[in-house]
């Protein structure tokens, strides 16, 4: 009797003891379960973290090339040809009034004159004008301080106005004496001043202030040194050398036509090279500069 309580206690603990380590198993399963959904689902959520970055930086370096893209196509559209023009207004209504006056004075005066003037007078008179410009090459090499220039620049002028008859000649050339060209806006330009507002000026065309105030000192100071006066009584300022010189200007540069080009960005092509042109004189007579 006592040995079948014994067996029936041990049988009851045996039982009692499964049922607990089955639910110690069970909830060891649940609980990984649980910790690999939990693990499951942080690396989703990074993944998607991550993919949602990743998203956001392509766009980020998407704006940039779109950025980039944008900055190329202004440096190669219009946006180099961009010169300091406050007055663009008031410029573009002079440049259209001379080519009203262009059209109607100025070519129509140059055909006529190569009309009815041989070459061989048209040649003097333009080696008149060109001799008359070494005043103004003259001066402007003493105030830049180049001293060979300066002097065959006299010596030249020296030359075509005696030997070459005025100028209508130019012998010096044929002597091998070269021709420099300076003006008082390259002068200023030498010490530092600047281009200034980019203007078009009635009948003279592109320019800008520090030109257009060279240009003013160009042209009195040869009018007021009016170099064959004295000699022979001959005076340049007379309003035929006056006008003579206004259509030989145009007959020199017949080869521009106002309007001509037929682009809707004439006047922004025009104001460039304009500009550039300049900026090379400058930058040739620095090098001639230094190399003397």
């Amino acid at each position: 009797m006592n040995y079948r309580r014994v067996i029936l206690a041990l049988s009851c603990t045996f039982f009692i003891g499964c049922s607990s380590l089955e639910k110690k198993s069970n909830y060891s399963e649940a609980n990984l379960t649980k910790k690999e959904t939990i693990k499951e689902h942080t690396h989703l959520k990074e993944k998607s973290y991550l993919t949602l970055n990743a998203d956001k930086k392509s766009e980020y370096e998407s704006e940039s090339i779109k950025s980039e893209i944008v900055t190329k196509k202004e440096i190669n559209g219009t946006k180099f040809i961009e010169v300091y023009d406050p007055l663009e207004p008031l410029n573009r209504r002079i440049y259209y009034f001379n080519y009203y006056l262009d059209k109607y004075v100025l070519i129509p005066a140059v055909n006529t004159y190569e009309f009815i003037a041989p070459k061989i007078v048209q040649k003097g008179v333009s080696n008149f004008f060109s001799n008359l410009q070494e005043i103004n090459t003259f001066i402007n090499s003493i105030l830049q301080l180049e001293g060979k220039k300066a002097t065959i620049t006299l010596v030249r002028f020296g030359i075509n106005s005696t030997i070459g008859i005025l100028g209508l000649f130019d012998v010096a050339s044929a002597l091998e004496l070269p021709k420099t060209y300076e003006d008082f806006g390259l002068t200023l330009a030498k010490y530092g001043v600047g281009n200034g507002p980019y203007l078009v000026l009635p009948g003279f065309g592109p320019s800008n202030l520090r030109d257009t105030a060279g240009k003013a000192v160009g042209i009195a100071s040869i009018s007021e040194i009016n170099p064959y006066d004295q000699p022979v009584g001959f005076d340049v300022n007379n309003i035929g050398v006056t006008t003579m010189g206004a259509i030989n200007t145009r007959k020199e540069n017949q080869n521009f036509r106002y309007y001509g080009t037929g682009s809707p960005f004439e006047y922004e092509y025009v104001r460039y090279f304009y500009t550039k042109y300049r900026d090379t004189l400058i930058d040739v007579n620095d090098v001639n500069g230094r190399g003397e």
